[in-house]
């Protein structure tokens, strides 16, 4: 991830490869605005949204999200100190509504207006990294300048926009925030569905009726990928006495064969391919 400080808004950009499900919450300081610099529609999927490649997110200070991906996104983002009139001007209409912890827009822009966001994104990186370092409190002013100009324009001429939650979401909401909360405060936890139906206090079906409108995939599904990036980042840590048998035990993994398939389609390799590369990085392995 590439990230950029100019005068006191802050300019990201990334990538995240492979399906994964987000979940966070705002700086209390900042407006946050994300857009995809891929072209991919109904890739991301917010709160229950489908999003288009010219999607424009935006995200009020200590706003709940929750970003559902189906492959690999990358993204632009700009961080706004909340005072900043661009940023005034966007939130009023999100945060008079009924939640203000989680409302949200999502703004439809036309494909040249995107893009001319995104280029002048680039442009806002380039400048910085091209001027000398003694002139880049001046060029950084600039450049914020310039892009809040760009972000006023954008705003005025969006072609439409969506509050959310919406009404088909905002009744799952709860159900899935509460069930995300749960997973959160138990990271080292087996999890199965019987305790998130407990945590919930919902029968399955409402359950699974919940992740699949909000998050589009089954509390099941959920449960698989959360396994998977927990082996994913156990792999990565391991240390040299550690053994891949006993950290798949230690994530509830019983059919190593099926679980090895599913790894290689999220991760591209192995696990045991992905524990000789990552054991091949340690420094205790340097020559």
């Amino acid at each position: 991830m590439k990230y950029l400080a100019l005068r006191r808004a802050i300019l990201q950009f990334g990538a995240d490869g492979g399906p994964g499900i987000v979940h966070g919450v705002t700086d209390p300081n900042f407006t946050t605005l994300i857009i995809q610099s891929s072209n991919f529609d109904d890739r991301v999927l917010l709160d229950g949204a489908r999003c288009q490649a010219s999607d424009l997110v935006i995200l009020p200070p200590d706003c709940h999200f929750t970003f559902v991906r189906s492959g690999h996104v990358e993204w632009v983002a700009w961080s706004l100190p909340r005072e900043e009139s661009i940023a005034t001007k966007i939130l009023p209409a999100v945060t008079s509504q009924a939640s203000p912890k989680t409302a949200k827009h999502l703004v439809r822009l036309s494909e040249p207006i995107a893009s001319g966001l995104i280029e002048a994104s680039r442009q806002a990186l380039r400048s910085i990294s091209d001027s000398a370092l003694a002139d880049r409190p001046v060029v950084a002013w600039e450049t914020e300048f310039a892009l809040m100009d760009e972000l006023a324009y954008v705003w005025d001429n969006r072609v439409s926009e969506a509050l959310l939650p919406n009404k088909y979401t905002v009744a799952s909401e709860r159900i899935v925030l509460e069930a995300l909360e749960f997973v959160r405060k138990n990271p080292e936890s087996i999890i199965h569905i019987k305790d998130i139906v407990k945590a919930t206090k919902v029968e399955y079906r409402t359950l699974l009726r919940a992740f699949e409108r909000y998050l589009g995939c089954s509390p099941k599904h959920y449960l698989k990928l959360r396994q998977l990036n927990l082996v994913y980042h156990e792999i990565r840590h391991m240390g040299p006495a550690a053994r891949l048998v006993d950290i798949l035990a230690a994530h509830g993994v019983t059919e190593f064969g099926r679980f090895a398939g599913r790894y290689r389609w999220l991760f591209g390799e192995l696990p045991s391919e992905a524990q000789r590369r990552f054991g091949a990085l340690r420094p205790d392995n340097s020559p």
